[in-house]
């Protein structure tokens, strides 16, 4: 016990503090104020009233403004909620209580990533101090928290993203035991049927994969009858536990396994006028460039914007000075990462070609570097040809690698500093993010919703409130 409260008391402390604003902000949140939450209900009810999955032909989740159903897109996480919310029936029949007990399975799976992440930190960094800082970037970064406290697919997907994290750490450690490739093989499995945009993952995951064996290979091992066994073994298993889905897809919309193609082909058949895929203003339909959008609109500035945080139907902004601290922390690991880079490169040249390539390494950082890139790629195209929401939370995949760099970035500058002031100033900051955090719930959320009497009835937005004049 006293082993427990010397190394662990922090650990519980910040867990009981991120579950308490999780658990006050999914209750606080009125039914809809969380983007798409309305439509991901729609299957979640589907579920509970039929006891079988929808399609997403079916009628009675469609939206007939947007002329489409979620049912065309994995839908795992309403499966969870749906599942809560059927055990919540035998308490209660209260439908914001239900709501709410629905909203848990997002919490649950805040719950599981934390634990990911602090592991991860573990692993990725030695200072302890650096590793709580890397926790309280990912965790608390304000979007991020949101997307824990309302029916989403997002969550699982981040849940998901932590767990291969770490199960790829830790296979390049024990040569990927055969526990570690069947829980590689799960978390691949909950990312595949969670969010696609959180499928820049899988190929991060054969790079990392295979330069491991690359690596041990360099150094002398006979391991590629092993790395075939156990790279079958891990798609084995991913087929077995996801595959069904893609195959229900197959078969339910002639050969659509994604079942986007369908689902566009829906809104351009039953959406409003200005909602269908041929009218809808985006630069691609206007014959614009992605280059001009990148130029002339603002679409990466309000990407960043909201990847920090625009709370509830995207209407509410932080303070300026939250989005000044965030960005000058991302401004500094940024470069930070750039002089590192430089200062790298400077060493070779000094080094000659004496020294030797680590291919376990470099596969880490390519496969972080693509599941940087990857969400931040659909999100753009996205934008440009299907429908412009510049939405951060469409690059929230992204999130640990993204931390990860920044963290390093900054451990760059506190390494050259050699200050003793460095673990204070890491604590000032760790105290910085959790207060804006804080500040969120209690001076953000709960003044824009306390005085809404029944928060099970969904606020219809009128069209100038959505898309303006």
């Amino acid at each position: 016990m006293k082993k427990f409260a010397k190394d662990n008391w922090r650990e519980l402390l910040f867990v009981t503090f991120i579950l308490s604003m999780w658990l006050i902000w999914a209750w606080i949140l009125p039914f809809n104020e969380g983007p798409d939450e309305y439509m991901r209900s729609r299957i979640v009810e589907y579920i509970i009233g039929y006891g079988k999955l929808p399609t997403g032909y079916q009628q009675e989740i469609m939206d007939y403004s947007w002329g489409f159903t979620y049912g065309f897109r994995p839908i795992l996480p309403q499966i969870a909620e749906a599942l809560l919310i059927r055990i919540g029936m035998f308490f209660t029949r209260d439908a914001f209580t239900l709501l709410f007990i629905g909203r848990l399975a997002s919490v649950l799976c805040g719950l599981v990533f934390i634990g990911y992440v602090r592991a991860i930190g573990r692993r990725l960094f030695e200072a302890e101090s650096v590793q709580w800082l890397f926790l309280f970037l990912v965790v608390c970064l304000p979007q991020a928290g949101f997307l824990f406290t309302y029916l989403n697919c997002d969550s699982m997907a981040l849940m998901a993203t932590a767990m291969i994290v770490y199960y790829l750490l830790k296979g390049m450690e024990d040569s990927f035991s055969v526990p570690t490739c069947i829980w590689l093989a799960v978390s691949l499995s909950v990312c595949v049927l969670s969010y696609y945009n959180a499928y820049g993952f899988l190929i991060s995951s054969v790079l990392i994969f295979g330069g491991s064996f690359l690596e041990r290979s360099r150094q002398g091992e006979k391991c590629w009858g092993e790395f075939w066994k156990k790279g079958f073994f891990i798609l084995g298993i991913v087929l077995l536990l996801a595959g069904w889905w893609f195959v229900r897809n197959y078969i339910l919309y002639e050969g659509d396994i994604l079942g986007l193609r369908t689902q566009n082909e829906y809104a351009e058949h039953y959406a409003m006028d200005v909602l269908k895929p041929s009218n809808r203003r985006t630069y691609r339909n206007q014959g614009l460039s992605m280059w001009d959008m990148l130029i002339h609109s603002d679409w990466a500035g309000s990407v960043l914007k909201s990847f920090i945080g625009v709370l509830g139907p995207l209407w509410y902004a932080l303070r300026w000075w939250m989005y000044a601290g965030y960005e000058a922390l991302f401004l500094a690991g940024c470069l930070g990462i750039l002089a590192k880079i430089a200062e790298k490169i400077k060493n070779w040249r000094h080094a000659g070609k004496g020294g030797s390539l680590n291919f376990a390494r470099w596969s880490l950082h390519a496969g972080f570097g693509i599941a940087v890139l990857i969400p931040n790629l659909l999100n753009f195209w996205y934008s440009y040809a299907t429908d412009y929401q510049p939405q951060g939370r469409y690059s929230m995949p992204m999130l640990i690698p993204f931390m990860y760099y920044i963290v390093l970035g900054l451990s760059f500058w506190m390494e050259k500093l050699r200050s003793r002031l460095i673990p204070a100033l890491i604590r000032l900051a760790c105290i910085w993010i959790a207060g804006v955090f804080l500040f969120c719930v209690v001076r953000i959320m709960w003044p824009a919703y306390r005085d809404v009497e029944d928060k099970s009835v969904v606020k219809i937005y009128t069209m100038e409130e959505l898309f303006g004049d």
